[in-house]
């Protein structure tokens, strides 16, 4: 039981789960952009021809520029826990990540509870409406929880059988007040 939630009744039995400002309390996009910068500040005027191109490819570019620790993620202890407990009731977890595919796979080997993991690519960015389209493609419209923390979230958890809700705004929290739901912090 979570918040009167009866995990075995009132969950589906797949659970998809954001990366960015869920699982982790940081951004990908933003860490690997700084770590580029860092590492060499004159790509600051590539940068912008980098996003021209696309979300996707903008990452893909990064990706290639710097490496990722998954030992140093701020993780939130709160998701793993969930993640652990829906786990235990032989639920299917899926890391489902507006990232870049290649982040996304290191941080899914890391933590080894991913049973499958979906993510942007060079042409593709796996957010907002794209995946809940993919989402729907793969597990049916109403047949898979989700657990999100932005906005862009929205269109996921609107067909979503569970919205989950975690580390957001007063805004989004209101925002899905008319979802089936559940606030997780």
């Amino acid at each position: 039981m979570i918040g009167g939630l009866n995990l075995k009744k009132e969950t589906s039995h797949i659970l998809v789960v954001d990366l960015d400002h869920t699982l982790i309390d940081t951004d990908l996009l933003f860490e690997s952009s700084k770590g580029v910068l860092i590492h060499n500040p004159l790509l600051i005027f590539i940068y912008p021809l980098w996003f021209i191109k696309g979300k996707g490819f903008l990452k893909d570019q990064l990706k290639k520029r710097f490496e990722i620790d998954p030992n140093s993620l701020p993780y939130r202890q709160v998701i793993l826990d969930y993640i652990h407990q829906r786990k235990s009731l032989g639920h299917r977890v899926i890391l489902a990540t507006a990232s870049h595919q290649y982040y996304a796979n290191i941080v899914a080997t890391h933590l080894g509870i991913f049973d499958e993991v979906l993510a942007s690519d060079r042409s593709f960015n796996l957010s907002s409406h794209n995946k809940a389209s993919v989402l729907i493609k793969k597990y049916g419209r109403g047949n898979f929880d989700y657990i999100g923390d932005h906005m862009r979230d929205m269109p996921v958890w609107k067909v979503s059988h569970l919205s989950i809700i975690t580390n957001a705004s007063r805004r989004v929290i209101k925002k899905t007040g008319q979802l089936n739901r559940l606030i997780l912090d």
